[in-house]
């Protein structure tokens, strides 16, 4: 077997104690890349490392518990060795209802802007200067097909991905041969627990989200990441859009007769 470019290499994951945060911080750990796992509640980092080490005995992991929104965020990766790192994938974040913006909470329109754009854009941010002087480095933002395509109901997270995904190509362009590979995944319909804070908790509500079709799964996602990172240095996947067989567009949905 091949050893993987990624063997020995640090990345920062955020959002890693669940969902695709979680599965491609275990794929990575089977590279043999040692990975700082950041979220909000150490008991459920906790629980995801055990399970790695299931697996991977000798996986290279560092926990952190931490909200990126908050405002010590920064320095407290800083002071981990979090920003010190070949790569960061920037996957923490969410979608808070659906409804139309004139019945909506402004509160959840301010989460979402926070957790999916200036906590992203903040700790790419930070981390771009010490790439551009080691000469090397990866940035991969966890976008969305809503940063391509609208639909009702969703207008501030839409927007927030749309921010994103022209984020990542700016950086692209400005980074352009500087040895630092700015690429980005745009996933469709994924099953976490993403429909699950969307709907605030409701299971069932967020269960009818993938009726009658299937889901793309988190290890999905995370195997089209490690394949993006594991290109050689001089292939960048600018961006991959995916999406499940029975999904054509956000709203666009083949549902089998339930």
């Amino acid at each position: 077997m091949l050893t993987s470019p990624l063997k020995n290499q640090k990345f920062l994951v955020t959002g890693a104690s669940s969902g695709i945060g979680a599965a491609t911080s275990h794929l990575l750990a089977q590279r043999g890349a040692e990975v700082i796992l950041v979220a909000r509640r150490l008991d459920k980092l906790s629980a995801m490392a055990d399970s790695i080490r299931q697996e991977v005995p000798n996986a290279q992991l560092q926990l952190l518990e931490l909200d990126v929104t908050a405002p010590e965020a920064i320095d407290r990766l800083r002071a981990a060795g979090a920003l010190d790192v070949h790569g960061l994938i920037n996957n923490a974040g969410l979608a808070l209802g659906r409804e139309p913006v004139s019945t909506s909470k402004w509160e959840d329109a301010e989460v979402m802007l926070q957790v999916n754009v200036n906590a992203a854009l903040r700790i790419a941010h930070a981390m771009v200067p010490g790439m551009l002087a080691r000469g090397h480095g990866d940035i991969l933002n966890l976008c969305s097909v809503a940063g391509h395509w609208t639909y009702p109901g969703g207008a501030i997270y839409c927007a927030s991905k749309h921010a994103l995904w022209a984020f990542t190509k700016a950086l692209r362009e400005e980074t352009c041969g500087k040895n630092l590979r700015v690429m980005q995944i745009s996933p469709g319909m994924v099953e976490t627990d993403f429909s699950v804070v969307r709907f605030g908790g409701d299971r069932e509500m967020a269960k009818k989200v993938y009726a009658g079709m299937t889901p793309l799964t988190p290890f999905d996602i995370a195997t089209q990441i490690l394949f993006m990172l594991e290109q050689p240095r001089h292939v960048c996947i600018d961006e991959i859009v995916t999406m499940p067989t029975d999904q054509g567009a956000p709203t666009t949905i083949h549902r089998k007769s339930l």
